[in-house]
C-alpha cells in the first residue's frame, strides 16, 4: 500500500513541475529553420467529423505564409472547399517538431502559381503534374498561420510561438 502512495506522491510532484513553457525571444526562429530543414510536412484537413491527413511539400512565402500545390481532383481539396481549417505539422530528422494552424485560401493567381514553378524546384518535376501555371489541374493554396507552437526533440510540451 505504501508503494502505491508514493508512486502517486511521485507522479503529483511530476505533474506540478511540468507545466507548459511561455513564449520566448527567437521561437519564431527556431521553428523557421525546424521548418527549412524538413523535406515534407504532414497536412491534416477534416472530412466530416474524420481528421484526413497526408504529407505534402510545402513552400515557406517571406510574408510568413506556406504555399501547397496539389491536384484539383484530389479528395484534399474537397475537403478544404467544406472546411478550410488545417493543420501542417513539421517533424524534422532530430525529431524536433513544429505545429501551425490556420486557414487554406485558394490562390487563382496565374502569376503566384508560375512564380512558384520557377523558384521551386525543377520544371522536371512540375510537369510531372502540370502542364503550366494555367492547368486547371493546378490548384494552390497558401495558409497563414493563426497559432504555431513547437517541440525540442526529448520534451513533453509544445512552446508556443509569437508569429509578430
Amino acid at each position: 500500500m505504501s508503494k502505491c502512495i508514493y508512486i502517486i506522491s511521485v507522479i503529483v510532484l511530476l505533474a506540478g513541475c511540468m507545466s507548459a513553457p511561455a513564449k520566448e525571444p527567437g521561437d519564431l526562429a527556431k521553428a523557421r529553420a525546424i521548418i527549412n530543414s524538413c523535406a515534407y510536412a504532414s497536412l491534416a484537413t477534416c472530412e466530416g467529423d474524420q481528421p484526413r491527413v497526408r504529407p505534402v511539400s510545402v513552400f515557406s512565402c517571406d510574408d510568413g505564409s506556406f504555399l501547397v500545390a496539389t491536384v484539383t481532383k484530389t479528395r484534399k481539396v474537397e475537403q478544404l472547399k467544406n472546411n478550410p481549417k488545417v493543420e501542417l505539422c513539421f517533424v524534422d530528422d532530430r525529431h524536433r517538431q513544429v505545429r501551425i494552424q490556420g486557414r487554406a485560401e485558394l490562390v487563382e493567381s496565374i502569376e503566384e502559381k508560375g512564380r512558384l514553378m520557377k523558384q521551386y524546384l525543377s520544371a522536371a518535376m512540375w510537369s510531372q503534374y502540370f502542364k503550366g501555371p494555367d492547368d486547371p489541374l493546378f490548384a494552390l493554396y497558401r495558409i497563414r498561420p493563426e497559432h504555431m507552437e513547437w517541440m525540442d526533440s526529448g520534451q513533453i510540451f509544445y512552446r508556443p510561438v509569437d508569429l509578430k
